[in-house]
């Protein structure tokens, strides 16, 4: 015997290669005893073919093992049973599909030995037998007869079967038929016929992975749910919390429906399973724009797994949502606060009578609101703004910075933040400077920032804290909800960030161009990806002379003053 190459030997006089692989120790039990390695002929003296020959054996030798291996797996899963009262009817067909696949490939196998005419007569009247028992019962409605046999197969599945009456009368019913038509397969094949066993019985997984998948080890080459979505989430290095929570939503959702149909991985979903799937969210009422996020982000996750190799399709690449006309999304769109709506708010007891939220909100109660309105910045900007945001600029005047806190190239900056108020933007087109309008000093901002100093703060809003999503303007926001709603303002087209549409408005009364408005909002100018990424960095002296033309309507806000009682949210009449 001659050594080629690790796994590649030589022997005999005309030196035939084959290959030689050891058997894993934890999976030796799946072999004959004493049978340490697996022997395999390239059948060729040929080194270079020998060669491109054992990469595909040795491959194939894997594979052998990993099956192997999940046999063992699944053994180990059998020895504790689940009770189970009741199989869908998807679990009850798989299971005869198993049954069916198990039995058709035994009976090849055994096939592929010879056998003598005796034991070949033998076989041929065993089978009519069984065929002519099994068909009489089935004629005369006694299933039951088959009742033991399902038990036992799903007992060395680890499987408890402890149906009621009527539901074992109903399996046994099925698991006859699939019994009669297996045999009916060995009888073919008995005649001479060609019977492929892939087209008759295709592929199913084991009874516990389809019936109790919590108990069953992962087959391999599948991989889980969790797999996917970890690939996904790590992806993008410090994927904002708020973001992962986002896309973890859809993903359970399509998750739960996958299981309606026994569908297990996220491999084994179809294009048509994806179909199903938003129309199963338009039957629930969700809405539209609802729908078509969950797919985007769906296809999002699968197309990070298909490049990471861990799948091989996406299927939900030409998943079609739903649209809207014209009408519809114009019924639903957010609508900007009018004038009547800005003097009921801005007149309320938060901001007349120094009341305040009786959560976390505090201060933030007034101020974010009145920064909103007279800066049209989204709530989440507002309430990660650190003292240090406000910059007075000797020409100018004082202006908001807005940045991310912190970012990967600048922690250092921000160390006198408290790590309770980091937090990134949406996009970079959000990095901007705001320019402060003259009616927020008016109502006292700057004694507001120094009565914070005085206290030790470093951030505009010390007392909000993170929400579950990690939004420092999420507890707010929801108190803003229903403070509104107290006032009377119902009309639910009308949120917190109506602000913003208030002052889109303004900024196109006073002419502001496109390109300093979308700049002042935090959104693409449209001038391409550098200007967007460094917008912030457009001439500020521009940005606040625009600004300085807006023309805001009064409002009966009284200047800021410390709270001093708690807000009622009665809905007034």
């Amino acid at each position: 015997m001659k050594v080629l190459t690790e796994n590649i030997y030589l022997r005999g006089v005309k030196k035939i290669a084959y290959v030689r692989r050891r058997i894993p120790t934890a999976i030796r039990a799946a072999y004959p005893p004493n049978v340490t390695h697996i022997i395999r002929s390239l059948g060729t003296a040929d080194l270079a073919l020998a060669k491109r020959l054992a990469r595909k054996e040795l491959t194939a030798i894997d594979e052998e093992f990993d099956q192997k291996r999940e046999k063992l797996d699944l053994g180990l899963a059998s020895v504790t049973s689940k009770r189970i009262a009741r199989l869908s009817t998807k679990q009850l067909d798989d299971t005869v599909q198993f049954f069916m696949r198990s039995v058709l490939q035994f009976d090849e196998h055994k096939r592929q030995q010879e056998t003598t005419d005796d034991e070949f007569d033998e076989t041929s009247e065993r089978l009519n037998s069984q065929r002519a028992e099994l068909g009489r019962a089935l004629a005369q409605g006694k299933a039951m007869t088959m009742f033991p046999a399902l038990h036992g197969l799903l007992h060395l599945c680890g499987l408890d079967y402890v149906p009621d009456e009527d539901e074992a009368k109903r399996a046994s019913q099925t698991f006859l038929r699939g019994a009669i038509l297996t045999l009916d397969h060995q009888i073919s094949r008995q005649t001479g016929n060609i019977v492929d066993t892939d087209s008759v019985a295709s592929p199913v997984l084991h009874p516990l992975q389809i019936i109790a998948p919590e108990r069953a080890p992962t087959p391999s080459g599948l991989v889980t749910w969790e797999n996917v979505f970890n690939e996904w989430n790590t992806f993008t290095d410090n994927r904002p919390k708020s973001t992962t929570i986002a896309s973890q939503t859809p993903w359970r959702d399509l998750r739960r429906f996958a299981a309606l149909s026994n569908v297990l991985y996220p491999g084994q979903v179809t294009p048509k399973l994806m179909n199903e799937f938003a129309k199963d969210m338009k039957s629930r009422g969700l809405a539209v724009d609802t729908i078509n996020e969950r797919v985007s982000k769906i296809k999002g996750i699968y197309r990070i797994a298909v490049g990471r190799l861990l799948l091989d399709v996406n299927p939900a690449i030409s998943t079609l949502g739903y649209k809207e006309n014209t009408v519809q999304r114009r019924q639903k769109r957010r609508l900007p606060f009018d004038l009547a709506d800005l003097n009921v708010l801005l007149g309320s007891e938060i901001f007349v009578g120094h009341a305040r939220s009786q959560g976390q909100s505090g201060e933030a109660s007034y101020w974010i609101p009145l920064l909103m309105y007279y800066t049209g910045a989204r709530p989440e900007e507002i309430a990660g703004l650190a003292l240090s945001d406000l910059i007075e600029d000797p020409e100018y005047g004082w202006y908001f910075s807005i940045v991310d806190r912190p970012t990967s190239e600048d922690l250092d900056l921000f160390s006198d933040i408290p790590k309770s108020h980091c937090r990134t933007l949406k996009n970079a087109a959000s990095l901007r400077k705001v320019p402060v309008a003259k009616e927020l000093i008016e109502l006292g901002l700057l004694q507001y920032v120094s009565w914070l100093h005085a206290r030790g703060s470093m951030v505009l809003f010390p007392t909000l804290v993170k929400d579950w999503h990690g939004k420092l303007s999420g507890s707010f926001s929801k108190f803003f909800g229903r403070y509104m709603r107290a006032q009377g303002i119902s009309d639910k087209r009308k949120v917190l960030y109506s602000f913003r549409h208030t002052m889109k408005d303004l900024l196109e009364t006073a002419k502001v161009p496109s390109k300093y408005l979308q700049r002042l909002l935090g959104h693409t100018t449209g001038d391409g990806a550098m200007t967007d990424r460094y917008g912030s960095d457009l001439p500020f002296e521009v940005t606040a002379e625009h600004f300085a033309r807006i023309k805001f309507p009064p409002i009966p806000a009284k200047p800021w003053e410390p709270g001093k009682s708690s807000v009622s949210l009665k809905k007034k009449t």
